[in-house]
């Protein structure tokens, strides 16, 4: 047998290669689509840390919620305790920061008397006696900035003071004003109160040092008077 003559079973060597079963074509799809995968879940992973960072510098948008129950006393002055609840639903590292409290109260009647305007006189708080069934208030501090987030709600119990301007019979429009340490716009909040004759004589009875409760959910109130804040009458 000549020495160029293939070995029995094998193919000679000028024979075509037969192809082999090759499984790099599917493989290689499956490692590009695994490739695209990560790169795609990498740019979600990025965007969604992009939009929490910017979530994060965001500037807190403050809500003010005002109580059921305001207090009022008069004598030389008149002097309107009010309880309002700072807070932010917006889950951000930033801060507000209040730094002024006014008050703008506005007769009805044109011509009844001038508009009061109140300043934050100072902030307290309240303790009462069981046994004399009293609630006494107490100065706590001077004016100070409240500094409001997500994780530090603020609920101050203000000492709003007019200097030698008292209540007379009727309803007036209130608006609270907020000022901010960021330079935007101030918050405001409204409200309507209403002083009946039988309100003027017992807050001038009392004098400058007895508050007297005012509320704005008495059941069965004048319809004119719903949601107005209005003598308790307990």
């Amino acid at each position: 047998m000549s020495s160029d003559q293939s070995t029995a079973g094998e193919p000679p060597d000028n024979a075509p290669a037969r192809p082999d079963l090759d499984e790099s074509g599917p493989k290689k799809r499956f490692e590009q689509a695994n490739a695209w995968i990560g790169t795609l879940v990498g740019v979600v992973a990025l965007g969604l840390s992009v939009h929490n960072l910017l979530a994060l510098q965001r500037e807190p948008a403050v809500d003010v919620a005002l109580p059921h129950i305001v207090r009022v006393a008069q004598g030389k002055d008149t002097w309107l305790y009010i309880q309002p609840t700072l807070s932010t639903r917006v889950k951000t590292d930033r801060v507000e920061v209040i730094t002024q409290i006014d008050l703008q109260l506005r007769p009805t009647r044109a011509g009844t008397e001038r508009p009061a305007a109140f300043f934050w006189d100072e902030t307290g708080s309240y303790s009462y006696s069981a046994s004399a069934h009293q609630l006494t208030y107490q100065r706590v501090a001077d004016p100070s900035p409240l500094l409001v987030s997500q994780s530090t709600p603020q609920q101050p119990l203000l000492l709003l003071n007019a200097v030698r301007w008292n209540f007379a019979e009727g309803r007036y429009e209130g608006e609270l004003v907020f000022r901010r340490a960021s330079g935007r716009k101030s918050l405001r909040k409204s409200f309507c109160l209403t002083i009946s004759k039988n309100a003027v004589e017992t807050m001038r009875s009392a004098g400058q040092y007895q508050h007297h409760d005012f509320r704005n959910d008495v059941p069965g109130s004048d319809p004119e008077k719903t949601g107005c804040y209005v003598l308790s009458p307990v």
